[in-house]
């Protein structure tokens, strides 16, 4: 189930984003470690078209994620993170990007659905892919971070 984001849910994200690298992954250099309240208020007044969800299963909150509308017209899923370690790799991530998607197609009715993805987190890449959204191997754009450099791929899905 989602529910849209709200400032009470930042704790979850305190509790989930336990390290910079993590961060990197999960928000790219939006945010810096330790991510704060003051940051996400930030940047969500800076985004305000931009839709914010927290998942949950059986009560029990386990990702957060987001959608945005692209200039384009086709929404991008982005900033997703299945929080608790333990609860990665039980399947919950698929179930959430589909959540993600069909409120994606709710709100825009969209024929397609974006991505971007760092090229070495082959678990989200996986993910993915079983969801549903078909990797692209070029390179989309290349992030450098602290004298290290990510090769970022889009990922798309087709309705």
């Amino acid at each position: 189930m989602l529910k849209p984001y709200t400032s009470d849910d930042f704790k979850l994200l305190e509790k989930w984003v336990t390290d910079e690298d993590l961060l990197l992954q999960f928000a790219g250099t939006d945010f810096s470690y330790p991510m704060t309240t003051q940051q996400m208020t930030t940047y969500q007044l800076s985004y305000p078209e931009r839709r914010f969800y927290v998942a949950y299963e059986h009560e029990v909150p386990f990702a957060f994620g987001e959608i945005i509308l692209q200039d384009s017209g086709i929404p991008k899923l982005a900033r997703i993170l299945v929080g608790e370690s333990l609860l990665r790799g039980k399947g919950l991530g698929g179930k959430f990007i589909k959540s993600l998607l069909a409120e994606s197609d709710r709100l825009y009715n969209t024929k397609t659905a974006e991505l971007l993805v760092w090229d070495q987190n082959i678990a989200a890449i996986k993910c993915y892919e079983r969801a549903g959204f078909i990797y692209s191997p070029e390179i989309y754009t290349i992030l450098i971070w602290k004298d290290k450099k990510y090769n970022i791929h889009k990922m798309t899905f087709y309705f």
